[in-house]
């Protein structure tokens, strides 16, 4: 088989959407009759900012090892999320910018990527999902739930927070999976 030959993606590969959703009902299911209001906030705050430390360290390592357009995208996006779960002030409407960005460059660039997914199909679903995770963090924090789930306004922000850190956690595996076969940008070595 051809290195840039696109290996077919299997159905089972696409499981890790099941991942958001997953969680969203474990808040549901999981949290105790005494739950208040953004209870666990705190503690997710803490581990956004492990898991998304972890990411980017990961991701140095990965494209110091590797070197392809992938994984210099990747650990930009890793950088860019980072920044935003500091909370700066910049950082809010920041991370929107940058992913915007990157997306663009992302497509620019989809030939260099795909030279890494392809013969990788597992990962480009759990990019995607990955993708598809943290904007339905992002729906839940604007409460698009709202008019659909019950009591909604008191799980919303910790079922955010724990999605958003599940995505992160996610990001982690698109840093890590595939295969380590080292190259320049690319071509092989």
């Amino acid at each position: 088989m051809q290195h840039d030959a696109k290996r077919p993606t299997r159905w089972w590969y696409w499981w890790p959407f099941l991942l958001g959703p997953c969680a969203m009902a474990a808040c549901y299911l999981t949290f105790p009759a005494d739950y208040t209001r953004e209870a666990f906030k705190p503690t997710f705050e803490v581990v956004a900012l492990a898991l998304a430390s972890t990411a980017v360290g990961l991701g140095i390592v990965r494209l110091a090892w590797q070197r392809t357009e992938y994984h210099l995208l990747i650990l930009l996006l890793a950088a860019s999320i980072l920044l935003r779960e500091i909370h700066w002030d910049w950082t809010t409407k920041f991370v929107y910018i940058a992913v915007a960005v990157l997306a663009a460059w992302g497509w620019f660039w989809r030939k260099r990527v795909d030279r890494f997914l392809n013969p990788n199909p597992s990962v480009r679903c759990w990019l995607i999902a990955t993708a598809f995770t943290y904007v339905l963090s992002q729906a839940i924090a604007r409460r698009a739930f709202r008019d659909i789930l019950p009591e909604e306004e008191l799980y919303y922000g910790d079922t955010e927070e724990l999605v958003e850190n599940l995505a992160h956690a996610m990001l982690i595996v698109c840093i890590v999976a595939g295969s380590w076969k080292r190259t320049a940008f690319g071509r092989p070595t």
